[in-house]
């Protein structure tokens, strides 16, 4: 039996159409071309998120070892100078390296946006339950985190390699 327009309505009485999915127009080659350029481009954004969580743990386990090597070096000022010195060195190019990862996954992200357009209208719906606007706030929160993490970790290591002098 064929549903009317009123067997359709939501709990909240609003009348939804039925969803109709329009497939996509392109020819078999040009849509494996757009399916192996998006999962190569996911690919480089993972890749990109995973260098950019390396970057942090590395650089804190660097930071470790500079309090390691101020705490056996400590009779020499010089040293322990030098150390606070390249903690901050250490904390400004690892920032730089998260935000040249960052620019990267925004414009692996764009290419996405780009191919996704040739997509069916059933993907698109399913693509648009969370909004780019929300996904942007959640890469830009991390990339945040990332930077005061690494921030906090050079002011921990100062703190610490100058109470050694």
């Amino acid at each position: 039996m064929a549903k009317t327009p009123e067997d359709t309505k939501d709990e909240e009485g609003t009348s939804e159409e039925p969803f109709e999915n329009a497939p996509t127009e392109l020819d078999e080659l040009t849509h494996a071309e757009l399916l192996s350029m998006y999962e190569r481009s996911s690919e480089a954004i993972l890749f990109s998120k995973n260098i950019q969580w390396r970057s942090v743990g590395s650089t804190l386990l660097v930071y470790a070892a500079l309090t390691g090597i101020a705490y056996f070096g400590s009779e020499d000022k010089f040293l322990v100078n030098l150390l606070g010195a390249l903690s901050i060195f250490l904390a400004c190019g690892v920032i730089f390296v998260l935000a040249m990862y960052q620019f990267w996954q925004f414009n692996e992200a764009q290419r996405i946006i780009e191919i996704e357009k040739n997509f069916s209208s059933l993907y698109l719906k399913i693509r648009d339950i969370k909004s780019q606007r929300e996904g942007n706030f959640h890469r830009y929160t991390i990339l945040l985190f990332m930077c005061i993490t690494v921030m906090l970790g050079a002011f921990v290591t100062n703190l610490i390699v100058k109470s050694m002098l």
